[in-house]
């Protein structure tokens, strides 16, 4: 079976909660940034919480929310991912065919639970997250990724990919066995992850050149330091970097370009970036420019932000595209 977009990240179901910076303050997580946890540290850190605050639970993962907005959009997404047998793994199967993105993986963890992601939202719409990866960070590779991916258009993956021993194994394995003629499309995903890997993100762009590099100013500076419009050509193609509610900074193929952010009332900024690289893989695939893409990208991002929630309902991505 041939994809537009085989993505290859990690499988999270985001519990987020709306709360003063004060909550989050108290704990041992990075404030508006990705830290990974244990099961029981989560546990600890819900204790704290209001018994009345239930969370807005949806299936996550930065790869997973790019490959639901591409697929409603209108392309053909394949996804590998690792889940456990429990309760919160089918939920995510299930959410993945409710989406239209075919599962690749057919192995499930016996001995942990699938990941889950603590998601914080505080009043000015930052985001501290706080991650079990359980199964996710522990991908078992199988030589099929490799025709998969000789099967698919563009190969999808996200900087987190990089923070497990496994799960970075076997993404190089299936990037070493993939033809060129599938382009590979890489989000940089956090500051802190590419800080902390950086010889990992660096041993990737040593086996090709990324095609379509999506980060933010912060993941850029933390890669390749404040020159980053300069240096970031050495490593890809095409790039975009967003910057809140900033002017994005888009290189296509050498030819540099800004798209002004919308101006709109940000309550959420969970999945803006996922958003974003989902609307522009789609347009992309479509036989869009770069730039063009991203232009799409910039107003599916400035939709989400008003939502409190990473994802969209399969209704409101049609209504997006159609609106745009």
């Amino acid at each position: 079976m041939k994809f537009d977009i085989l993505g290859v990240g990690n499988a999270l179901v985001d519990e987020t909660f709306y709360v003063e910076k004060s909550f989050v303050d108290a704990t041992d997580l990075f404030f508006n940034q990705f830290k990974s946890i244990s099961f029981q540290d989560q546990e600890d850190i819900l204790a704290g919480l209001p018994s009345d605050l239930a969370p807005d639970v949806v299936c996550g993962g930065s790869t997973t929310n790019s490959l639901a907005a591409t697929s409603n959009f209108g392309s053909s997404c394949a996804h590998i991912c690792q889940l456990a047998n429990d309760d919160r793994g089918q939920l995510y199967e299930d959410n993945l065919k409710e989406n239209g993105i075919v599962s690749v993986n057919s192995f499930y963890h016996e001995e942990v639970r699938t990941g889950r992601c603590l998601v914080f939202i505080t009043p000015n719409s930052e985001r501290t997250m706080g991650t079990y990866l359980g199964a996710s960070e522990r991908l078992v590779f199988n030589s099929d990724f490799i025709e998969v991916a000789n099967n698919s258009k563009i190969l999808f993956s996200e900087g987190y990919q990089f923070t497990s021993d496994e799960n970075f194994s076997a993404f190089l394995s299936i990037l070493k066995g993939t033809e060129k003629t599938t382009k590979l499309a890489l989000s940089l995903s956090d500051p802190g992850v590419v800080q902390t890997f950086k010889s990992r993100f660096k041993e990737v762009f040593n086996v090709r050149k990324v095609d379509y590099l999506f980060c933010n100013k912060e993941e850029a500076i933390s890669l390749v330091g404040e020159n980053f419009v300069k240096d970031l050509s050495s490593l890809a193609v095409n790039y975009v970097v967003t910057n809140g509610a900033e002017s994005s900074y888009v290189s296509e193929e050498g030819s540099y370009a800004e798209i002004k952010a919308k101006s709109v009332k940000a309550i959420d900024s969970n999945g803006a970036g996922d958003i974003f690289a989902g609307a522009a893989l789609n347009k992309i695939i479509e036989g869009d420019s770069f730039l063009n893409a991203c232009e799409f990208g910039n107003y599916a991002s400035s939709i989400i932000v008003q939502e409190k929630s990473p994802r969209l309902s399969i209704d409101q991505y049609k209504k997006l595209k159609a609106d745009y």
